[in-house]
């Protein structure tokens, strides 16, 4: 089955909300378009790492079980 999304003067597309569901991506999250060894291109879903975390925060003083916490609550969104 087959989604047509269209694209704006910008670039920009809309996925179709089924493909947001299969997904589940909700606003703000990333996706890549992959090129397959087929030559077809592929949207999959960016899941976050701590490396992508790098630098976003300076000078913040992080408390015991907090990365734990917040670990769990990214997996908690990202669940099916």
């Amino acid at each position: 089955m087959g989604y047509n999304a269209k694209i704006t003067s910008k670039g920009q597309i809309t996925l179709p909300s089924e493909m947001r569901k299969a997904l589940n991506l909700h606003a703000g999250d990333r996706i890549v378009f992959a090129r397959g060894a087929d030559g077809r291109y592929y949207v999959e879903a960016k899941t976050a790492s701590l490396a992508d975390l790098r630098g976003v925060v300076k000078g913040v003083k992080v408390k015991a079980g907090d990365i734990d916490r917040w670990i769990k609550e990214a997996r908690g969104r990202r669940a099916p």
